[in-house]
């Protein structure tokens, strides 16, 4: 039987509040910046607290004390949450079911919308934008920041995957043609010489975690398979999925290193970084941190391009994702208010290219993808709209986060080796149908 939302909360709450799960560093680094605000704000402004999580850290700094320093009647202070989508949904929830108003605008990972939005945790925002306003941004941001036909978040910056390559690899070897398939890039590998430094062909994520679940995703897609069929029926355990799922976890160890399934952005990034894989599979928005000499040894001889199919000639569906902008239903008029002109600051064309050129992630309003700077700037974007319409969602639902639970259990068993493929996807299809 499918446990009841209310049970399923109030269950994760209770874990969270006996374990502690508010990260130390999060919290601590809210309450300092409270501290300094004291400081420095002038009295009678409103004072907001924005949660998102470190990924896109210094670049949403910028935009906060840029916003800041163009307002009189508010102030923004931030709350760093972990580059981890797992715990900046479990840390929203925690305040959220207990009516917190500490954070009064999140930066929320667009599959949860329709799960807080169900639960009654988000403000609509439906007076946001007018119909015109709204035709600016890409039609599937607006689409999944709404919830049974309302709008209950705003569109920040969208987000999809891509293959990051080394183009002085390709170069030095005499291919002119980037390869398309999984077994095109092993190729390729198995070409270079054993002192090039580069001792793995791919890099992923396949951590217990919802990395790994858009990872999984991508893998099912380039075989045809998925999570749900076109009638939202579970079909985890398809001679397809099974497929997918063995050559994913036939990478690890071979082609991929033996600690991708502890990998989640951050690590796999890491081994790119350093020079030690010949591709790194990772969002686009990615591209300044791969092409930073201060940051990667690789910076300048990076190229970008759609993920590796199982068979030539197929299309290749990268895991869409991105951050919607939604606000705290508890906190007070004035302050909803507050948020309101703040979110709608941050998503005007203006703002998003200026967060596109500092983040390169990839914007929500049409307009900034045919900008002459930004193109010169992130290349790749030019080709952009088509890794969006090939895209691959994870299932939207009310339940997703008892569904990816279900993934990231199984499916990491799948990969570790802990359980057999078969037997792994049996146990995951069997979850999914109780869920109903």
């Amino acid at each position: 039987m499918k446990k009841s939302r209310q049970v399923l909360v109030m269950t994760l709450t209770a874990a969270m509040t006996a374990t502690g799960a508010v990260p130390a560093a999060a919290s601590s680094t809210a309450e300092s910046t409270a501290a300094s605000v004291a400081e420095v704000n002038p009295e009678g402004r409103t004072v907001l607290t924005f949660g998102f999580d470190e990924g896109v850290g210094d670049p949403t700094e910028e935009a906060i004390a840029k916003f800041n320093a163009s307002q009189d009647d508010i102030y923004v202070q931030s709350y760093h949450l972990p580059q981890d989508a797992n715990n900046l949904h479990d840390d929203f929830v925690n305040k959220l079911v207990a009516q917190d108003t500490s954070v009064d605008v999140m930066a929320l990972d667009v599959v949860y919308v329709a799960e807080f939005a169900s639960a009654g945790w988000l403000e609509p925002l439906d007076d946001l934008y007018t119909s015109d306003e709204l035709k600016a941004y890409l039609d599937g941001t607006v689409t999944g920041a709404k919830y049974d036909d309302k709008l209950y978040a705003a569109p920040w910056f969208t987000n999809a995957s891509a293959l990051f390559y080394r183009t002085d690899v390709l170069e030095s070897l005499g291919i002119d043609q980037v390869p398309t398939t999984f077994q095109g890039w092993i190729d390729v590998y198995n070409k270079l010489d054993k002192d090039s430094g580069i001792d793995y062909a791919f890099c992923f994520q396949g951590s217990q975690s919802e990395s790994m679940v858009c990872n999984w995703v991508e893998f099912l897609a380039s075989y045809g398979a998925s999570v749900l069929d076109e009638d939202g029926k579970p079909v985890c355990n398809s001679k397809e999925a099974v497929a997918a799922t063995q050559q994913m976890k036939d990478l690890i160890g071979t082609y991929a290193p033996e600690g991708t399934t502890t990998y989640s952005e951050t690590e796999s990034q890491q081994v790119f970084q350093e020079g030690k894989s010949l591709t790194c599979r990772t969002w686009s928005g990615t591209w300044n941190t791969f092409n930073d000499e201060s940051q990667s040894k690789v910076a300048g001889k990076v190229g970008m391009t759609v993920l590796p199919v199982a068979n030539e000639g197929d299309t290749p569906h990268s895991c869409l994702g991105g951050l919607d902008l939604a606000v705290n239903t508890y906190i007070d008029s004035d302050k909803k208010e507050a948020a309101k002109t703040f979110i709608k600051w941050l998503t005007t064309e203006e703002e998003e290219k200026d967060f596109c050129l500092s983040s390169s992630q990839p914007p929500t309003v049409k307009a900034v993808y045919s900008d002459a700077d930004v193109l010169k700037a992130i290349p790749f974007y030019k080709d952009f709209y088509t890794i969006i319409e090939n895209g691959e969602g994870r299932p939207a639902s009310p339940d997703y986060s008892t569904l990816s639970d279900a993934i990231q259990r199984n499916v990491h068993a799948a990969l570790t080796g802990e359980t057999p493929v078969q037997d792994a996807l049996d146990a995951l299809q069997k979850e999914a149908e109780e869920l109903g």
